[in-house]
């Protein structure tokens, strides 16, 4: 409730947000209408309380439902309602946080938080100073630890680790500069079929050279997305 009033705030007149969406107290919009925010209706702060408390019991619920295949501790369930409350709950069942948590990814849903910082203003998409604060803020959260006892035991800590990659051994790179390699060979055979009198150097090869380098470009092209949206499913981009 804390992480929410923070972000939301207390407004005890009718607003829009900069999304256009009728809002009202801490940050609810259930209930609020167009006509509300011209007629300037107001609440108090207690009355905020109740609407607020009214509001995350149905996105407690939302979480819970959206996350059976993976427990939550306490810091990533109340990440993930403060989450939900302003996004929607239709908005978290789809998203990439439910997504990877669910398959026991932690760093990927925390990653994934980020994705969610863009809102049409004015009827542009574009990311939101105040968004990308929020969504940081329940990621740290989500992935603060829970306090433990100090009779637990501590979980063994590897003493080997291994260092980043470096670019060089991206997978992504590779596949990029064999896909220009490769479309700067077919170019290549192209313009020596065309050639005149340069036989020689497409003996044996004429008629297929090109259309299997291409078929490459195409391979390799595809491998290019397959890594893109293993990306997105690691909540990187």
């Amino acid at each position: 409730m804390n992480l929410i009033k923070r972000f939301e705030g207390f407004r005890g007149v009718a607003y829009l947000c900069p999304a256009g969406v009728p809002t009202i107290g801490w940050g609810t919009t259930k209930g609020v209408t167009a006509s509300d925010v011209k007629s300037g209706r107001s609440i108090t702060r207690t009355e905020a309380d109740r609407l607020l408390m009214l509001d995350l019991a149905e996105y407690e619920t939302a979480v819970n439902m959206a996350t059976p295949s993976a427990k939550m501790n306490q810091n990533q369930f109340d990440a993930c309602v403060c989450f939900a409350y302003n996004i929607g709950a239709a908005g978290f069942r789809g998203s990439s946080v439910a997504k990877a948590h669910n398959r026991g990814d932690f760093a990927a849903a925390a990653r994934a938080f980020g994705l969610w910082n863009k809102a049409r203003v004015g009827g542009v998409l574009k990311p939101l100073p105040g968004l990308t604060t929020r969504r940081a803020a329940e990621a740290a959260l989500y992935s603060e630890p829970v306090a433990r006892s100090v009779v637990d035991e501590p979980e063994p800590m590897p003493q080997a680790v291994e260092p980043e990659r470096p670019m060089t051994a991206s997978t992504i790179n590779r596949a990029s500069v064999a896909a220009g390699t490769t479309a700067t060979l077919a170019a290549a055979g192209e313009a020596l079929q065309t050639v005149q009198g340069v036989r020689y150097g497409l003996q044996g090869l004429d008629g297929w050279i090109v259309p299997a380098l291409l078929v490459v470009v195409v391979a390799l092209c595809g491998y290019i997305i397959w890594e893109r949206v293993n990306q997105r499913k690691g909540g990187w981009a």
